[in-house]
C-alpha cells in the first residue's frame, strides 16, 4: 500500500495553506480481467456516508494504482469490480497482479478515509470476495477545524480548514470612555456587524443615537461616515477609528449584548495602521510584553514598530516613550516597518 500513501501524503503538505485534500479519481476503463468485492451492509454502514458524491476506491499494493471503484451514496450494499492487468500490455501495468494485495480509500465530500476491510483481499482474476463484517475507517485527509478551544471543533479532523467558531470568552466585556470632541477608539464588536450606525446605537452609553452623539467617524486612510454623507458603512474588526463627539462625554461597548469577544486578529500594513487595543481589563497591557505576544511575525515590539501614539499624540518608541501600556477599547496610531503582519492580542 504504501507507495500510494506515501505519494498521496506529499501531494497534501503542498495543500496545507489552501486546506484541500487531494482526492483520488474513480476507475474508469477495461482491463479485461477483473475479481468482485461484494460490500454488504455492514460495511457501508460502517463507512458512514454522509455526502452524495461518496465513493469507494481500490489500490495495488505495488504500483499504488487505482484499479477499481465504485459509488455509496444512497446503497445499502453493491460489489466493486477490482481490474487485473492486461497482460497483452507488454512493459504497461493498467490493473492488479496476480496474487497482489487490494488496499481502499474512502472519499466522502472533500474528505478521504483510509478503509481496512475486515479480511485481506489479494487479487485473483474471476473470484469473488464477500465482506460482511465492519470495516475500520480513519481518517487521512479530513477538512474541519483542529483548534480544540473552538466551539466547532472536530477531533478527526487532519487539516484545518479556516472554519473554526468561538464562543465569547469569559473576559469582561470592554467598556470605553468617550470625552468631547476626538478620541481615538477600537471596534471590538462582532466581524459580521451589520453597520457602523446599528453598532454604535447599541453600544453608547447615554442612549442617544449616532447621529446626534458624533460629528464624524474616520478611519485610517481619511474615509468618513457623517449623518449626512458616509464613504464607509461598516467597522473592521480590530481596527480603530477616528470619532468627534458632540457635547457630553458618554461610553461605548460594543460588546455589551455579545460579552466579551475573543480571538480577535487584525492585519497590520507596512506605514500608518489604527490599532485597537482588544485586550479585555485584566490582560497585559505593557506596550512591549503586550505586543511581543501579539505579533504574528514572531519578531519584536522595538523591530516591528517605529512609532506608537495614542489620541493626544503621546507615544512609545524603543528608544523614548511617554506612555507604556495599552488602555482596552482605544485604538493607537502604529507605524509597521518593512513587511505586513498581524495582530492578536488575545492568542
Amino acid at each position: 500500500m504504501k507507495k500510494i500513501f506515501t505519494l498521496i501524503s506529499f501531494v497534501l503538505a503542498g495543500f496545507t495553506a489552501s486546506a484541500q485534500c487531494d482526492l483520488p479519481e474513480e476507475f474508469t476503463g477495461n482491463t479485461g480481467s477483473n475479481m468482485t468485492v461484494m460490500l454488504t451492509s455492514a460495511v457501508i454502514t460502517s463507512f458512514n456516508i454522509t455526502e452524495e458524491n461518496a465513493f469507494l476506491v481500490a489500490f495495488s499494493d505495488s504500483l499504488g494504482l487505482i484499479v477499481g471503484s465504485t459509488e455509496l451514496f444512497g446503497l445499502s450494499q453493491t460489489t466493486i469490480a477490482i481490474w487485473g492487468d492486461d497482460a497483452t500490455s507488454v512493459g504497461v501495468f493498467d490493473g492488479a497482479s496476480a496474487n497482489e494485495d487490494i488496499y481502499f480509500q474512502l472519499v466522502n465530500g472533500t474528505s478521504i478515509y483510509d478503509v481496512e476491510m475486515s479480511s485481506t483481499i489479494s487479487y485473483v482474476t474471476n473470484s469473488m470476495f464477500v465482506q460482511s463484517s465492519p470495516a475500520i475507517v480513519t481518517p487521512f485527509c479530513v477538512l474541519g477545524c483542529t483548534d480544540d478551544s473552538a466551539n466547532n471543533y472536530n477531533d478527526i479532523s487532519t487539516e484545518d480548514d479556516g472554519s473554526c467558531t468561538y464562543d465569547t470568552s469569559s473576559g469582561t466585556a470592554i467598556e470605553y470612555e468617550l470625552s468631547a470632541g476626538w478620541n481615538m477608539v477600537g471596534y471590538t464588536g462582532t466581524a459580521d456587524n451589520n453597520g457602523i450606525v446599528e453598532q454604535i446605537d447599541a453600544a453608547l452609553g447615554n442612549d442617544a443615537v449616532t447621529a446626534t452623539t458624533f460629528e464624524v467617524i474616520k478611519n485610517v486612510s481619511g474615509q468618513f461616515w457623517t449623518a449626512l454623507y458616509a464613504q464607509i458603512t461598516t467597522f473592521n474588526q480590530g481596527e480603530g477609528y477616528m470619532m468627534y463627539v458632540n457635547g457630553t462625554p458618554t461610553t461605548v461597548n460594543f460588546q455589551q449584548n455579545s460579552g466579551y469577544i475573543s480571538g480577535i486578529e487584525y492585519s497590520l500594513s507596512a506605514g500608518w495602521n489604527m490599532v485597537a487595543f482588544t485586550g479585555d481589563v485584566d490582560a497585559e497591557d505593557n506596550i512591549v510584553l503586550a505586543m511581543d505576544a501579539a505579533l504574528g511575525n514572531g519578531d519584536s515590539t522595538e523591530n516591528t514598530f517605529e512609532v506608537i501614539k495614542n489620541v493626544s499624540g503621546q507615544f512609545w518608541t524603543a528608544l523614548y516613550a511617554q506612555i507604556s501600556t495599552f488602555n482596552p477599547g482605544q485604538a493607537y496610531m502604529m507605524y509597521v516597518n518593512g513587511s505586513p503582519t498581524t495582530v492578536n492580542f488575545q492568542q
